[in-house]
């Protein structure tokens, strides 16, 4: 659960008003939904989040802080909706990035209100990293792993590290610029894939005891179903094919890759936690722990 003392709880609403500051005033419903997209598995508020807790560390407060928060923040939903544009397979006729005009076009709405936001946040390093964060979304949404070849776990799990990942690092390098604290007070990169496998690996924990082929129909391929197709690949695909979702959860069951995929959960919460624990007493410590861990992780753990 979500843990936020009074201070952040302030913080956290005057982000949501300097992003609807850039909104246009009869901003659609449409938009609403599209900044509460799971289709980046950073939930909303996240990295904002990440961003002010850092930011919180220094000694006076940072007017950097909320534009780089908010930024960070549009570039997750504009990154949730260029992953959309591959929620159907590819056909000859049709490709799967040439469907979703509407969906290009959110995407591309809320980067360029981020690039609007960087401006009021004059910090050089934080503008650079943030468009390069775009860049390489971009990079691994066009590399999608292929269903047909080349499964592994590696991938799927670098895949979370090239998206969610990227997310993550941009907002604790901000936060730690915001702060005018030395990039080397924490391991930047080996923190943000953590939290990130912490996120996605919970969403596709779910998935994969629920439906396990929903993804894998809008072309990803969830890490519980890479462990079944690289360790078991005859019988698991057998089941792909029929599209029999009860019997494939019975078998990701079986075979232990649901469990692997929690253990990896688990590897991942143990070097988030111990990272956290590294940084200066502060109570912004207790706000990044809290913020690594989605509440459905802590039901999944609970529960095996």
């Amino acid at each position: 659960m979500q843990t936020f003392t009074q201070t952040q709880q302030k913080h956290v609403q005057d982000i949501e008003a300097v992003i609807r500051a850039r909104l246009t005033p009869n901003a659609s419903q449409i938009v609403e939904e599209a900044l509460n997209s799971t289709a980046v598995a950073i939930p909303r508020g996240v990295v904002a989040g990440i961003v002010l807790a850092f930011a919180q560390m220094a000694a006076l407060p940072s007017a950097t802080a909320p534009h780089a928060a908010a930024s960070i923040e549009l570039i997750r939903a504009g990154a949730a909706m260029h992953r959309r544009l591959f929620a159907s397979r590819p056909s000859n006729d049709a490709p799967a990035s040439m469907l979703h005009g509407p969906t290009l076009m959110l995407g591309d709405y809320f980067y360029a209100l981020a690039a609007s936001e960087m401006a009021e946040a004059p910090q050089g390093p934080i503008i650079a990293d943030f468009s390069t964060c775009v860049m390489q979304l971009s990079e691994a949404f066009l590399g999608s792993m292929p269903h047909d070849s080349d499964v592994s776990i590696a991938r799927s799990v670098q895949h979370i590290d090239d998206v969610e990942g990227a997310l993550v690092l941009r907002a604790v390098r901000a936060g730690l610029v915001c702060a005018q604290l030395p990039p080397d007070i924490v391991d930047s990169e080996a923190l943000a894939h953590a939290i990130a496998r912490i996120h996605a690996l919970t969403i596709q924990i779910h998935e994969a005891q629920n439906s396990p082929l929903h993804s894998y129909q809008r072309g990803h391929l969830i890490a519980p179903l890479a462990f079944a197709l690289v360790q078991h690949p005859q019988e698991t695909q057998r089941l792909v094919d029929a599209a029999d979702e009860p019997a494939l959860t019975v078998l990701l069951h079986a075979t232990g890759s649901i469990q692997e995929c929690i253990q990896l959960c688990q590897a991942a919460d143990l070097v988030a936690t111990t990272i956290i624990d590294t940084l200066p007493a502060h109570s912004s410590r207790l706000w990044l722990q809290s913020l690594s861990h989605p509440d459905a992780y802590l039901r999944t753990t609970a529960s095996h």
